[in-house]
């Protein structure tokens, strides 16, 4: 249809009245006389209307901020999200290189918010515009973030829609941050956009030492005593001491095959322990007989090469399955390399091991099905011939007859780098965990019931599935880790600026400089991961690196605390700690330190008591958050040695606290609990969370081990931090008390449900308000005497009772009730009543008085 045609409500075309040149400047001169107020009035009458010509006219009166804000507004608050869109891409100069500029405009923001559905249509239509990454990180923190607490699943899924590039950036802050934890698979396709990119391998075959000769003279020497009782025992490498994938100090796995004796399995336990026996002759070790495993076995040191030895009986799979492995190794060249660096990989992050995880061998296994997903191996059907008098000739030759039956024409191999990074990218997203079978035999193998788990075939004993070991929490950690080196290799190409990145020690500061290089990348991907870091897969990645370039001053003079305080009021968030002597209100403060950022300020309160005047308005200020482990007793020490009354405290254990109560589901063990007297119960089901050690919240979410901080600890005395000048070792000490607070503090507030804040800031207010305790207590205890305390930690097996500044009783958890029922709940800082049944060398302790008896 012409454009100067349209219909009327009969149906019938009517020509739009024409317009020459000289009406359209005309026109065009008149808009420009307009004023901003004269605008804004027209844009508020012309977006009012439903008439896209209208609108199109409201548009050309946009020049302003004034004026984009409010013909925004008012398309939007129609629910014009894609048509306000498309008007803003006419702009010029166009808002989209600095949109972040535009949205974050009060008036505009409140209708973005108000209005979901339309904002998300509004933003998903400039997805296909070049947004700069600090935009893209503000329509995160500002609405998919929101949208994900508040649980706006609709306007969530229409702004990610094809939105590659946010859908990154959410992957990656659910495996920093563990919010939106539960998208990370429905977005993990974005991996997909790496293939074709390399990731070098970590290992190479110069680094690795053979130790094959060793293995070797260990199977020779027990054969040899075994066949002093057994004549018919033939005893045979096999695992990684066969396929060569071992690493040198790694156990030699041996099987030995006894015809006369055909017992398997738990069977085979009588036969096993004999054998134990009979070796103590020849090998004068600890050896252990594991009896429960599936398949019984010996556990024996060989002291002349230091290797441990794992010897099971009559396992034939076990030699048939690393005999094809082999044969594969043969087939293929680069899969040492591959299976290799993933091994070297999987035991660096906690991935294999023998509760609720894969093995090794499983490892192989994945790699070695990724390849023939990738047409480069042949899917491989071997004929098990299960008898124990199978020679080891016989099981090569058939896994050769196997693989000819295959008739496998390979592709074009990629290059091993290329190879290595798309491994993860398959197991992160191409493969269907819920509907596939992962077998070497065939191809899209389906399951017959869909499950979300790995069910990964062995390729010898096919009713065996390896990926049984694995739970539900065990596989989101393998597949997020896998996720997770792909987030790392699209961080060293991407370099993203780590003032964006919430999880950076460098959070919001200006003029940081961002590097990424592949040493650190690898260096990153190998390092030691907690096993308890359950969905904080990345949130020490980036602190991790960060560490080098932490700068610790020493402060000892007022002017340089002044300053330090200067730049400490214009942070949002700071971290706060102290040292010293028996901290409390009988100890003594020997040192403050403050960090903001990357730089710690160690405040040198022995050397100058006037810093703690100058820190006074700063800790008091309710405007900077104060970020704690444990404030207590810095809350006490603080007030009764300086009169400083700690405020806006953030305190990381209580927090820690009140998140894992969140996971407590409600059943028998999470609402297990004390009876404390007729009208209370202290609650149990979160004990192992309640108070938390800093070095264990560092290894949990970090998995960062300060290990330097760990030796000064041991040594430490009750001079050493009174001694001056302060040691590299203690302010490095002190530094790393404080330098990951902040980051810990934005992590944990974005685990916090809402109904959960009120929770964690009731208990901070208990932990400063220790400062205020009073005690009936003297310094001498009587046994049968009743006093007051505050409860101070409640563990699995006893519950703390501070009864004065400086004694603290011990009650047992005895007698435990299945649920609360309608006693209320005594919780950490509170007032309690004990009585003292004993004391021991200084270890008092007391039990709760039950008023129904007492």
């Amino acid at each position: 249809m012409d454009k100067c045609n349209r219909e009327d409500d009969h149906g019938k075309k009517k020509r739009r009245k024409y317009m020459s040149k000289a009406e359209r400047l005309a026109k065009k001169s008149s808009i420009e006389h307009l004023s901003e107020e004269e605008r804004l009035q027209r844009i508020k009458l012309l977006v009012e209307s439903s008439k896209s010509e209208d609108w199109d006219n409201a548009n050309r009166l946009v020049v302003s901020n004034a004026t984009q804000v409010a013909f925004l507004s008012g398309l939007l608050t129609k629910e014009q999200g894609r048509a306000s869109a498309h008007f803003m891409k006419r702009w010029n100069p166009s808002p989209l290189n600095n949109l972040s500029k535009l949205l974050e405009i009060p008036a505009l923001l409140g209708v973005l918010h108000l209005h979901p559905s339309s904002t998300a249509s509004f933003l998903n239509t400039c997805a296909d515009a070049s947004i700069s990454l600090e935009s893209l990180y503000f329509i995160l923190h500002n609405f998919v973030l929101p949208w994900i607490t508040d649980e706006k699943d609709a306007p969530l899924q229409i702004l990610l829609h094809d939105f590659t590039a946010l859908k990154w950036l959410l992957v990656e802050h659910a495996l920093a941050t563990g919010q939106g934890r539960h998208l990370i698979n429905q977005f993990a396709h974005v991996c997909r956009d790496l293939q074709g990119q390399a990731l070098n391998p970590w290992w190479t075959r110069e680094l690795q030492e053979s130790s094959d000769a060793k293995r070797e003279q260990i199977r020779q020497s027990i054969e040899n005593g075994l066949r002093r009782a057994w004549p018919d025992a033939v005893v045979h490498l096999f695992g990684s001491s066969m396929t060569k994938l071992c690493q040198p100090n790694d156990d030699v796995d041996l099987c030995v095959l006894v015809p006369s004796c055909p017992v398997r399995g738990a069977d085979s336990i009588d036969l096993i322990v004999d054998m134990n026996g009979h070796l103590a002759l020849y090998f004068p070790s600890e050896s252990v007989v594991v009896r429960n495993a599936r398949i019984p076995l010996i556990k024996l040191h060989d002291p002349v090469n230091n290797l441990g030895v794992d010897l099971c009986v009559n396992n034939t799979a076990a030699l048939w399955n690393s005999a094809l492995i082999c044969a594969f190794l043969r087939l293929f060249p680069p899969l040492e390399a591959l299976c290799q660096s993933v091994r070297e990989w999987a035991k660096a992050r906690a991935l294999v091991g023998s509760s609720h995880l894969l093995s090794s061998y499983s490892m192989v296994l994945l790699v070695i099905y990724f390849l023939q997903s990738r047409d480069l191996l042949p899917f491989v059907d071997v004929d098990f011939d299960d008898s124990i008098d199978v020679t080891e000739a016989a099981i090569h030759a058939a896994v050769a007859r196997a693989i000819d039956e295959a008739h496998f024409i390979p592709k074009e191999v990629p290059s091993l780098p290329v190879l290595l990074l798309d491994f993860f990218i398959f197991w992160a997203t191409d493969f269907s965990y819920s509907t596939e079978i992962a077998s070497l035999r065939r191809r899209n193998l389906p399951k017959e019931k869909t499950t979300p788990l790995l069910h990964l075939e062995d390729p010898i004993e096919t009713k065996r599935n390896l990926g049984s070991y694995l739970n539900r929490d065990t596989q989101r950690v393998l597949r997020n880790e896998m996720i997770r080196v792909c987030m790392l290799v699209r961080q060293s190409h991407q370099q993203p600026p780590r003032n964006l990145l919430l999880h950076s020690l460098s959070y919001e500061q200006l003029g940081v400089e961002t590097s990424y290089s592949p040493d650190e990348i690898v260096s990153c991907l190998l390092r030691q991961r907690s096993p308890h870091s359950h969905w904080f897969t990345m949130t020490g990645d980036l602190v991790f690196r960060e560490r080098e370039n932490v700068v610790i001053s020493l402060i000892t003079i007022e002017a340089q605390g002044r300053f330090a305080i200067d730049l400490a009021l214009k942070h949002k968030v700071v971290g706060l700690d102290c040292e010293g002597i028996s901290l409390g209100r009988s100890g003594k403060i020997c040192l403050i330190s403050l960090a903001l950022g990357c730089v710690v300020y160690l405040f040198d309160i022995l050397e100058s008591p006037s810093l703690a005047m100058i820190l006074k308005p700063l800790l008091e200020d309710t405007s900077v958050l104060k970020v704690m482990h444990d404030c207590r007793k810095d809350s006490d020490a603080l007030f009764h040695q300086f009169g400083i009354t700690l405020t806006n405290v953030f305190d990381t254990q209580a927090a820690h606290a009140i998140v894992q109560s969140q996971r407590i589901k409600k059943v028998k063990e999470g609402m297990k609990c004390l009876q404390v007297s007729k009208d209370f119960v202290v609650p149990l089901g979160n004990a192992k969370h309640e108070c938390i050690s800093f070095g264990d919240m560092l290894w949990q979410y970090f998995s960062i081990h300060e290990s330097d901080k760990h030796e000064v600890k041991t040594t430490m005395t009750a001079t050493t931090w009174t001694t001056r000048p302060l040691t590299q070792q203690l302010q490095h000490y002190a530094a790393v008390d404080v330098i990951y607070l902040p980051v810990l503090y934005r992590v944990l507030d974005r685990n916090l449900m809402n109904e959960s804040r009120s929770r964690l800031q009731e208990r901070v207010e208990r932990y400063l308000a220790c400062r205020e305790w009073t005690f009936s207590m003297s310094s001498s205890v009587q046994i049968g005497q009743r006093v007051q305390g505050y409860l101070n930690n409640i563990t699995a097996k006893a519950i703390y009772v501070n009864i004065s500044p400086s004694l603290v009783a011990t009650i047992p958890v005895e007698n435990t009730v299945a649920e609360p029922g309608t006693l209320k709940e005594k919780h950490i800082g509170e007032a309690i009543e004990v009585q003292i049944t004993s004391q021991n060398e200084g270890q008092i302790a007391a039990r709760f008085i039950d008023s129904q008896h007492d």
